[in-house]
């Protein structure tokens, strides 16, 4: 039996944060599911049932739980009110449900607008419920170490103690201590689970690590001496609360198996699938705009693949229209989907997504070198329309300027329009060379269908 429990919350806390900035597709986070249930990694959090107003990167929770593969781990989901538990009472697949309180309360009113005894009785009332429709119970137990509003920002230990009690009373199989604020030091760990531990024992307790001073490994190592045999993670190190200003991720999953396997021991994780789905991971980052993964692992695995990449192919130049690339990257499965889909169905799917991009474009480069272009045009215009030394110039001076820049609006934009549909695509260097050559065939056989269909001639090199 593994000797450590290793629990990943990359597709709730994790994307929670980066889906934020922009829509991550369902079948992108499906893939992240596919790769932590071929790892074996034996807890996965899927989601939130929560407020999609406040959180609308889970409101599609349900979808993705109803198209996730078989799988006979915990499968959890995060409920903070009694008013979502019907959403995951209806959901396919959930086994545990997990409650979620805070030992600050300035923390637990601007994320739940509850205080922390309000949201004690909330959580309990989902207890019962759950307990009585069959699902195992988890908790989580915000600022359990560090608290900026308390003296000396530390947490009272009796107070996460106290609250952490009650948790377990609820039913709790684990209640994980968390370092919401990635501040807690390897002495606040010691500190806290040798108090809280040595009254409640370490059967249930776990800790879920952020990592904003590069300690999060190392506060898990200290965490495990102390007794603790249940770890949360994400893949990449990817995740943050969502109320708390410059949020930061948590400990990776890929690092902490890693971590365990240098001292031998035991987690029943195979890091391949982890390190796989954290290149992913990286471009969807990439994609919504934000920094890649700190996971040092995936950056240098990322480092490697362009080696290799380079040394084959030489520099790729960078002739933008990125997003397009990143758009299609999700849509090529791997694994345990290889035989899902031909070849040619998979081109066939990439080449839809492909005409979407292609009938709208966005090129702002295009578009600021356009306007700057006949901005000046017309300025100059201006000036040689003043000097002319002609006496009736200055009566139409107004008319000849403004003809004058309706053509070259309508010159420039046409030359814009044909701009934005030709140019070329630089490929994501940590592709293999089969998803490569899928990439190629997509684009080179959409734009010969929109050329004919327009009549503009496009040429895009892959």
């Amino acid at each position: 039996m593994p000797e450590v429990k290793i629990c990943d919350v990359s597709l709730r806390d994790g994307m929670q944060i980066m889906n934020r900035h922009a829509v991550i597709p369902l079948e992108s986070r499906l893939q992240l599911v596919e790769a932590l249930v071929r790892a074996g990694v034996p807890y996965i959090e899927v989601g939130s049932f929560v407020n999609p107003k406040v959180v609308p990167a889970m409101a599609d929770t349900a979808e993705l739980l109803r198209a996730m593969p078989a799988y006979d781990g915990q499968v959890a989901a995060l409920v903070p009110k009694l008013e979502y538990y019907e959403l995951l009472r209806r959901a396919e697949r959930v086994n545990t449900v997990a409650l979620f309180v805070a030992a600050s309360e300035a923390y637990s009113e601007a994320n739940t607008r509850m205080s922390v005894s309000e949201a004690l009785d909330a959580a309990e009332e989902i207890a019962r419920a759950a307990a009585r429709d069959g699902y195992r119970l988890r908790g989580y137990l915000s600022y359990a170490f560090r608290d900026k509003s308390q003296p000396g920002d530390e947490t009272p230990v009796e107070l996460t103690e106290s609250i952490c009690r009650r948790l377990v009373d609820m039913g709790c199989d684990a209640v994980a201590l968390s370092d919401t604020d990635g501040l807690a030091t390897p002495k606040d760990i010691e500190r806290v689970l040798g108090f809280v531990g040595d009254r409640l024992g370490f059967e249930h307790l776990g800790v879920h690590l952020h990592d904003r001073r590069g300690l999060g490994v190392t506060n898990a190592y200290v965490a495990y001496k102390a007794g603790v045999r249940i770890f949360d993670a994400s893949i990449g190190g990817i995740g943050g609360a969502i109320t708390v200003r410059h949020s930061v991720g948590n400990i990776a999953t890929e690092e902490l198996v890693s971590m365990f396997e240098s001292l031998e021991v035991a987690t029943g994780i195979d890091v391949g699938p982890l390190v796989e789905a954290g290149c992913r991971v990286s471009q969807l980052a990439d994609f919504v705009g934000d920094p890649p993964p700190p996971s040092k692992i995936i950056l240098d695995e990322l480092a490697i693949r362009r080696a290799e990449i380079e040394a084959s192919e030489g520099p790729e130049a960078d002739l933008g229209l990125k997003q397009l690339l990143h758009s299609l990257v999700g849509l090529i499965p791997r694994g345990g989907m290889e035989d899902d889909l031909s070849v040619g169905e998979r081109i066939e799917e990439a080449r839809e997504q492909v005409s979407l991009f292609l009938h709208a474009p966005t090129n702002r480069a295009a578009v600021l070198f356009s306007l700057f272009s006949m901005l000046l045009a017309t300025g100059v215009a201006a000036l040689f329309v003043r000097v002319l030394p002609i006496a009736w110039v200055a009566r139409v001076e107004v008319i000849v300027i403004t003809l004058f820049s309706l053509g070259m609006v309508m010159l420039l934009g046409i030359l814009l329009t044909m701009i934005q549909v030709s140019g070329g695509v630089r490929l994501p260097r940590d592709l293999n060379e089969r998803e490569r050559e899928i990439l190629r065939e997509a684009l080179s056989g959409v734009a010969e269908e929109l050329t004919a269909q327009t009549g503009f001639s496009r040429h895009y090199e892959v």
